[in-house]
């Protein structure tokens, strides 16, 4: 979330990052409903990537469908390596990034855990798709 955020505050864009972790599409960006429908079925191994994948496709063309696929699987990617190795929220990304969290529900995740200093000592949702 960190990373979104100072990205978009760098390029000067409102993302709604509570649309991204409720699905309904409402992030604030172009051509948010086609690019999380295909992270979602990526990450779910939904039966209907394909067509989902074709929808971003018309959507942002064959350049955009590539940028958006390296990105969900570099997201992908960090989040196994952060919950394989128990990495821990730092200091400066903890108080970062709390309020967040916090409206987002993101502490509620399993690999929160990883952090027990916050004081949270029962994690509901251990997968994305239980959110949904």
């Amino acid at each position: 979330m960190a990373l979104l955020r100072a990205s978009s505050q760098a390029v000067g864009i409102d993302v709604g990052l509570s649309g991204a972790v409720s699905g309904d599409g409402a992030a604030g960006i172009e051509n948010s409903v086609e690019l999380l429908r295909f992270a979602e079925a990526v990450q779910q191994r939904s039966t209907d990537l394909d067509d989902r994948r074709e929808a971003l496709r018309a959507a942002v063309g064959d350049l955009g469908l590539i940028e958006a696929a390296a990105t969900v699987s570099g997201f992908n990617g960090l989040v196994r390596v952060a919950d394989g190795t128990g990495i821990q929220i730092d200091e400066g990304v903890d108080a970062y990034t709390a309020d967040v969290r916090g409206d987002l529900g993101i502490d509620r995740y399993s690999g929160a855990a990883n952090t027990p200093d916050r004081g949270l000592e029962h994690y509901e949702i251990t997968t994305v798709k239980e959110l949904f």
